[in-house]
């Protein structure tokens, strides 16, 4: 059955096996004995696949073991051999009868079967009183038949026993040296020992070591024609989860953190997405909601070279009208002139006769709103007709006041000085304006904004005359015409005209970058857009950094826990292994702990992000006035329903996959006979 070859071991310098050969036959029991360190046990492992020879040759029923592929070996061991260790190698935390059954259990046998054999063992063995017994709480001797059962219940045709007495009473002792001696008829039987009385008594052949080497006379048998059939392993995933469900509840301190960490990782990432999500969809909702969006101051830069060096300075002026007409063909727009020197945009005013701090008195070209796509009153009605009796506010106004605006009466004042040549006329400008309504506006670096009528104004300043300008020139000369024929440079002309579009237009006019035809459109409400976009972008910009970090941080906690837990079962894996238990079954169960981890982490970011989202969405709406700033798409993203969902509990199997499966692949790499020795 065995034949061995010139087989030589060494571990690094030293060499523990030296030139070995041998043949055994297919029953009997076969002793090999010799001195502690004389190779007995590194042979037992050469023999049962757990260690590989550095030289030579092994073969089993004809085949060369060096040939046979991973899950052939498994086979092996599943169908072929079994072990009984002096120290046991069972499963402290299971009982009696899961000990006795696992090596079944993990080739995948049919349950009624598996429950006829361990039953009959239990019984054998006096063992059935104590079958859901924990192993922990037996006895040596118990302990060590719960082992030979175990190793017995497969039907081995070779079993290996490495001093299986050796922590045994003698009463014990004769129990399963009498039951390997059984066995022996049938099966082959490789015992190692030091105790002469029982190689005496119960060997029917004896290899003898001392340092390495074979001191007593080969043993040789014929060879018989024998076939090792490679039976393929049916996996058992009920037993499977079973078993990761026992490893699970047991490692109960590190699957909590694995668990608190990953669920705080994941949902600070749905988090993140969703104030990415939730800034973007609030600024396509707010970006016009001004009503200053739709107006715009349009001027050109001149240059001016520098004599004698490469720099130029530049100057903003008013273009000709003929200039903004020929820009803007084709749009539906208002032209007029910027009256800003006459009536500054940031005035002092009373209301009610009480003097207040400056605000922004704006124009628009139409304060009935019936030229807007979307209402923004929230309080009152909108003016009627052109008048500068009558005026809106924003809402930023009404909390600057401290009060309710509506019916208020806002009184303006505005005195400046125009001159041409030597001529000098003084320009007094009073208005009431009583506040009709309160509108809304995108809060995001807002100010308190009054808004009046600009055809309104644009008849005050033709009605407004310059007497002492009209005298010199011999003409009605009013502050309207005066700015019409200001020079472009001056400061009468406010440098710029003013344009009045229509929403659409002016989406169109954004999304081109407010240069048109050479001219520079500029407007408060589109400055906000663009600083708001920046900042959103900064900040995401800032997150990816952070996600990476915490990704890693995930991973590495993740990683950590679970190779801490596979180092603390490391011995379990071995002992698994020499069971039978393939690579897929040993991922299964220790990966598994990781995958679990991180699928019950991530449906619990999901379900904790809920509550998160709207928490932090009104923190952030009382620090800057907007909702639904997180805004979590979970059930629809980029077209895809459910997506954000799939990609968490992706994502975190992923992270798992890495962090788990790559430091226990190193671990693995270890020998299994290194792995079964005591620590």
């Amino acid at each position: 059955m065995y034949r061995l070859e010139n087989v030589s071991k060494r571990f690094g310098d030293f060499l523990a096996l030296e030139n070995i050969s041998f043949s055994l036959p297919s029953n009997g029991l076969v002793a090999i004995k010799g001195k502690s360190g004389s190779g007995k046990s590194t042979l037992l492992n050469l023999m049962s696949l757990m260690e590989t020879p550095t030289e030579g040759k092994i073969f089993y029923k004809g085949i060369d073991t060096s040939s046979l592929k991973e899950k052939e070996r498994d086979s092996f061991r599943s169908f072929e051999c079994s072990f009984v260790y002096q120290h046991f190698n069972l499963e402290e935390e299971l009982s009696v009868v899961q000990n006795i059954e696992l090596p079944l259990q993990l080739r995948g046998d049919k349950d009624q079967e598996i429950y006829s054999k361990s039953t009959s063992l239990l019984e054998k063995f006096g063992l059935f009183e104590h079958k859901n017994k924990k192993v922990k709480l037996l006895s040596g001797g118990e302990k060590q038949r719960v082992a030979l059962c175990r190793s017995i219940i497969t039907e081995p045709k070779v079993l290996f026993a490495d001093e299986p007495t050796g922590a045994l009473d003698k009463g014990n002792e004769k129990i399963v040296m009498d039951e390997l001696k059984a066995l022996s008829k049938d099966i082959l039987v490789v015992l190692v020992s030091h105790n002469e009385r029982i190689i005496s008594k119960y060997a029917d052949h004896v290899i003898e070591l001392k340092d390495g080497r074979q001191i007593s006379k080969p043993l040789s048998f014929p060879e018989v024609e024998e076939e090792m059939v490679i039976r393929k392993k049916k996996t058992n995933y009920g037993f499977l989860s079973s078993f990761l469900g026992h490893n699970y509840k047991g490692n109960k301190v590190k699957n909590a953190v694995a668990l608190i960490s990953g669920a705080i990782g994941y949902a600070t990432l749905l988090l993140s997405l969703g104030f990415y999500t939730g800034s973007q969809k609030k600024l396509e909702e707010e970006r016009s909601s001004s009503l200053l969006y739709t107006v715009a101051n349009v001027s050109k830069k001149t240059s001016y070279a520098i004599e004698g060096s490469p720099l130029s300075l530049s100057k903003t002026v008013r273009p000709s009208k003929d200039e903004v007409v020929e820009a803007f063909k084709g749009l539906d727009v208002v032209i007029g002139n910027d009256y800003s020197f006459f009536l500054p945009t940031y005035n002092a005013y009373e209301s009610n006769g009480f003097p207040k701090d400056p605000v922004a008195f704006c124009p628009i070209n139409d304060l009935s709103l019936k030229d807007r796509e979307k209402t923004f009153l929230v309080e009152g009605r909108a003016p009627q007709g052109e008048s500068m009796s009558f005026a809106l506010v924003n809402e930023e106004f009404e909390k600057n006041l401290g009060e309710k605006a509506l019916g208020k009466i806002l009184t303006v004042r505005s005195k400046t000085k125009v001159s041409e040549g030597d001529i000098t006329d003084d320009v007094e400008l009073s208005y009431n304006f009583r506040v009709l309504g309160v509108v809304h506006e995108f809060p995001f670096l807002n100010v308190p904004r009054v808004y009046y009528s600009y055809p309104a104004l644009s008849k005050e300043m033709a009605r407004t005359k310059l007497p002492n300008i009209s005298k010199e020139r011999g003409e009605s000369v009013s502050v309207a015409s005066f700015v019409s024929e200001a020079s472009p440079s001056s400061e009468y002309s406010g440098y710029s005209y003013l344009t009045f579009f229509k929403e659409k237009d002016m989406w169109r006019i954004e999304n081109s970058g407010m240069e048109v035809g050479g001219l520079s459109l500029t407007s408060d409400p589109l400055a906000i857009n663009q600083s708001f976009m920046a900042l959103t972008d900064a900040f995401a910009g800032c997150l990816i950094p952070f996600i990476i970090i915490e990704v890693l941080g995930i991973a590495f906690i993740l990683g950590s826990l679970s190779y801490s837990s596979f180092m603390e079962r490391r011995k379990q894996a071995a002992i698994l292994t020499a069971l039978g238990a393939s690579k897929n079954d040993r991922s299964f169960i220790y990966e598994g702990e990781g995958f679990l981890n991180a699928f019950l982490s991530s449906i619990i970011a999901l379900v904790l992000s809920f509550p998160l989202e709207r928490l932090l969405s009104s923190y952030l709406k009382s620090q800057t006035g907007m909702s639904s700033l997180i805004d979590i798409p979970y059930f629809s993203y980029l077209g895809y329903p459910m997506l954000p969902i799939a990609v968490t509990i992706v994502f975190a199997l992923i992270v798992a996959l890495f962090s788990s499966a790559l430091p226990l692949t190193f671990v693995a790499k270890r020998p299994l006979a290194e792995e079964l020795r005591d620590e």
